[in-house]
């Protein structure tokens, strides 16, 4: 009965020896497979990078004007039509003036009557002060005089009204420089006070109006320099600057959009109409070290960027995993507790291992990524050397796995660099501090491993691996006779370095 058991236990000892052997064997492999993509970098040079806001919209005019009578009047000439250029002061349109000639004669012919009666009244006083007329007769007579003279003024300001009436009205003249778009009257006919009588546009002084997110409207000043492309002259690009932003916004999908416009500096072979784009410049540096915007990592609130070492990249707190397991010898160590328990064989150690380390990462390092709970550790594994006969007994369970060091892991010839960083565009990113022009810095790429796609572990952060293995493991501890004990097939070892992206 209790050699049954014996042979119980030992099978149990070899079934769980040999999936740890083979579950080591398909670690390796894998990190084998991503470790094999070529490094993919960038080198540091210097170059501009411009900030900015950009929309689409339509060229429009700048300034047009519709053109009325200030009043009514018959139109005499049209100076003007449609399409003509013209510059601010041209007379567009005169009028006829009023046929007021025989009112004119009346109002003369009253005003020489009215001059008869004054004089006659003059006379009339002279005659009573001469016959010794009364006081009260005296002041009559002056007073009629002093209404004749009343009258005579009454009647020239008349006449100088009906003179004014003769006038005709004053020209219409143009309010701006540019181009008659249309004509809304023709000479002879009667313009009513505020009647439309003429538009026009300047088509040189052209504009685009875009629409900008609310997020961005505060970075957008009056006068901040733009550029302009048409679809229908790709070939050009030109320049302006904004002239103009909307008070108040427009919802649009539960977001606030604005106006802004933005004058064009030259605008030949430019036609109201056309589609363009239009990009504001927020910000823009000239002759800084950029870098591609895919090479920067933000961890905690600081920019890093990877480059390439000799030297293996590790954890805050681990050590690079071991790859092989020789001889079943553990993976950069052996598992504890090697030592058989009384009774055991004797060589119940394992024959050739060392310590596993704590918060070992996996070969490489883990990929860029999010924060992971830990590497998965190391497999110790290996036969025993062979026990005397009618040896018995089984070796003591190794020790536990430590668990693994925090920190941010990097592949293998890779390290680390801490950078400040300036402003960006969509492609490249300002270095101000931490590499020099020449540097060659590292860019993340994206592998394929089998039937799924895997991140080249070039900028460290692990995507999450493996928490805290199976503690120790059966180490020793043979059957009697020629058959070799299992020595150590713990699964030792903690969770790798726990990083962040």
């Amino acid at each position: 009965m209790k050699k049954k058991k014996t042979i119980i236990i030992a099978t149990s000892v070899v079934a769980v020896a040999i999936a740890g052997i083979l579950t080591y064997m398909l670690w390796p492999d894998q990190n084998k497979a991503v470790n094999a993509a070529p490094l993919n970098t960038a080198t540091v040079t210097k170059g501009n990078i411009l900030v900015g806001v950009s929309g689409s919209g339509s060229v429009s005019a700048i300034n047009s004007e519709s053109i009325r009578t200030k009043e009514a009047g018959e139109v005499d000439q049209v100076l003007v039509k449609k399409g003509d250029v013209i510059k601010k002061g041209d007379v567009l349109i005169t009028f006829v003036a009023a046929d007021m000639g025989d009112k004119l004669k009346e109002a003369d012919k009253s005003l020489e009557n009215l001059k008869t009666e004054l004089e006659n009244k003059q006379e009339n006083y002279k005659t009573l002060a001469m016959n010794n007329a009364t006081d009260e007769e005296l002041d009559s007579a002056k007073t009629a005089i002093d209404k004749a003279k009343s009258d005579i003024q009454d009647q020239q300001d008349s006449i100088a009204d009906i003179q004014e009436d003769m006038l005709p009205p004053d020209p219409l003249t143009a309010p701006i420089d540019g181009t008659i778009t249309a004509v809304n009257i023709t000479e002879g006919e009667q313009a009513q006070n505020g009647t439309e009588l003429l538009t026009m546009k300047d088509y040189v002084n052209l504009s685009v109006t875009v629409q900008v997110d609310e997020l961005d409207i505060p970075k957008v000043k009056l006068n901040q320099a733009a550029t302009i492309t048409l679809d229908a002259l790709g070939d050009k690009e030109f320049t302006g600057k904004v002239i103009d932003i909307a008070k108040e916004g427009t919802s649009s999908n539960g977001v606030s959009l604005f106006d802004v416009t933005v004058g064009l500096s030259k605008s030949e072979g430019v036609l109201v109409g056309m589609s363009a784009e239009v990009a504001v410049t927020i910000e823009e540096k000239n002759d800084v070290l950029t870098v591609p915007v895919e090479a920067v990592t933000e961890i905690n609130g600081k920019s890093f960027v990877s480059v390439p070492s000799d030297a293996a990249g590790t954890g805050a707190a681990g050590s690079r995993a071991g790859g092989q397991v020789p001889n079943g010898q553990a993976p950069s160590g052996q598992t504890g507790g090697g030592q058989a328990a009384e009774g055991q064989l004797p060589g119940g150690r394992l024959p050739s291992g060392g310590q596993v380390s704590e918060g070992q990462a996996p070969v490489g390092g883990f990929p860029r990524g999010s924060s992971g709970s830990g590497g998965r550790g190391g497999i110790g594994s290996g036969y025993g050397q062979a026990g005397t006969r009618n040896g018995s007994g089984f070796g003591a369970y190794g020790q536990a796995g430590g668990r693994g060091g925090s920190g941010i892991a990097t592949a293998s010839g890779q390290k680390r660099v801490a950078v400040e960083v300036g402003i960006h565009d969509e492609s490249s990113i300002e270095i101000v501090s931490g590499l020099s022009e020449g540097d060659e810095v590292i860019i993340p790429t994206v592998i394929s491993t089998g039937s799924s796609s895997a991140a080249q572990p070039q900028a460290g952060g692990m995507t999450g691996g493996f928490g805290g293995g199976m503690s120790g493991g059966m180490s020793g501890g043979g059957f009697g006779g020629t058959g070799g004990g299992f020595s150590g097939g713990g699964m030792s070892g903690g969770g790798g370095g726990g990083g962040s992206r």
